[in-house]
């Protein structure tokens, strides 16, 4: 079986705050977020997202957000600033301002994927 890693994008999610039974429709928006941002075959993205994590961001245990973005090719300014944006979009409807988000973005290299 050949592995096309070319394509994958993943994004990894963790906060303090309780999703609750949103948690499934949370990983459809972002994994749509990440398709139409990135240009990724859906069957190539993956989304994980932790809730009710101890963290702690600036000091403060107020509710927040951290998270990596992986993708080979697909990461730049624009990308990066919808991603961010799109995050805050959904997790502000529980709690989590947008200077509360903090995500990485990582371009990988064609080598870094298995």
């Amino acid at each position: 079986m050949q592995i096309t890693s070319y394509k994958y994008s993943s994004l990894i999610l963790t906060t303090n705050v309780d999703l609750g039974d949103d948690k499934t429709s949370i990983l459809k928006e972002l994994s749509s977020l990440v398709v139409t941002t990135t240009g990724k075959p859906e069957s190539y993205v993956a989304i994980s997202v932790t809730d009710k994590a101890s963290m702690v961001f600036g000091g403060s245990d107020a509710p927040l957000a951290l998270g990596c973005m992986y993708s080979l090719g697909a990461i730049n300014k624009e990308n990066n600033g919808q991603i961010q944006s799109g995050v805050t979009d959904v997790l502000e409807k529980y709690g989590v301002k947008e200077d509360r988000i903090y995500i990485n973005f990582f371009d990988m290299e064609r080598g870094e994927f298995i």
